[in-house]
């Protein structure tokens, strides 16, 4: 595979891994806040971005670990250290068992209280867990960065972009699973926006596997480059069977991976989501297509559908 044609990591691989080394560089007594993602194993021998191959280092560690100067045997070495001093930072001596805690992330515009930002997230109160939290928690404040800059007076007056600028967003979450060996968060966000017509929905997703820690995308899953467009067409269908007139099943867009990128996991399969004007008229409201794990059988790589099945099924 040439440079040219080499994927981006996904943004939820790439969130994973700057959280765990609090963006900073992972070689101890460096943490250079300036960092870069490398490849422990070379992109040229893997050609995959997997969250344990994946490590932040500041460019002048980055250019030594390619040189050799630090081995491919200590950065795994580094990496282990991060996920284990992650994972039990937060052990504590109380006897309970430890239970959801829900936290927001609010702010309130200082010129229109009708101009807010509400976002909540879970702080999981497993030292399992923290890093998801953490990487949730990472998620929302890019949110807001993105807010407060569309109440800039500059954004906010303009008409001339393609994208009207927020006037508030609420973000609410519903856990679909959590157990030994898988965390799947759906988030629904609601905003309005200066001078538009209505309100605009998002789903957004964050799905881990728990043990080793990383984060669950589509292409990791499937058995093969194949499988894709057999995932692609299979969800279609039941959009049409469902009495549903697709707006989009039938372009290119209705087969890659970005369309099927909003799925969670619950105990029983997987269920795909699609936002207003993604597959139908806004006045249609989201679209839902669920699989069970024994429906994926052939499009799913065994080992990884076999990681998805809860623990007691």
């Amino acid at each position: 595979m040439s440079l040219r044609s080499r994927p981006q990591i996904p943004a939820a691989v790439r969130r994973a891994v700057l959280v765990e080394a609090g963006h900073r560089c992972a070689i101890p007594r460096c943490g250079h806040a300036d960092v870069d993602i490398h490849h422990i194993t070379p992109w040229e021998a893997c050609e995959k971005h997997e969250y344990g191959n994946l490590i932040a280092l500041c460019p002048n560690c980055h250019r030594r670990a390619h040189k050799g100067e630090i081995d491919r045997k200590a950065l795994h070495l580094y990496k282990a250290a991060l996920v284990a001093a992650f994972q039990t930072s937060g052990e504590v001596s109380f006897s309970a068992p430890p239970v959801e805690i829900k936290r927001r992330i609010y702010e309130v515009d200082p010129s229109s209280a009708e101009c807010f930002f509400s976002f909540e997230f879970p702080d999981l109160m497993n030292p399992a867990d923290l890093i998801v939290s953490k990487n949730i928690e990472a998620w929302g404040l890019e949110l807001l960065e993105e807010f407060r800059h569309s109440q800039d007076a500059e954004h906010r007056g303009s008409r001339n972009r393609s994208e009207y600028p927020i006037g508030w967003l609420n973000g609410t979450y519903e856990v679909c699973r959590r157990d030994l060996k898988v965390i799947s968060v759906r988030y629904d966000l609601e905003m309005m926006a200066f001078g538009a017509a209505h309100r605009f929905y998002e789903t957004r997703v964050q799905n881990f596997f728990v043990t080793p820690f990383a984060p669950i995308v589509l292409e990791e899953l499937l058995a093969s480059p194949k499988a894709l467009p057999m995932l692609a067409e299979a969800v279609n269908a039941r959009l049409f069977s469902a009495g549903l007139d697709p707006i989009a099943v039938e372009t290119d867009a209705a087969s890659g991976a970005e369309f099927l990128s909003r799925f969670v996991i619950d105990r029983y399969g997987l269920t795909f989501i699609f936002d207003p004007y993604i597959v139908a008229a806004y006045a249609a409201g989201k679209q839902y297509v669920h699989f069970t794990f024994g429906e994926l059988f052939e499009m799913f790589e065994p080992e990884k559908l076999e990681a998805l099945i809860p623990p007691d099924s």
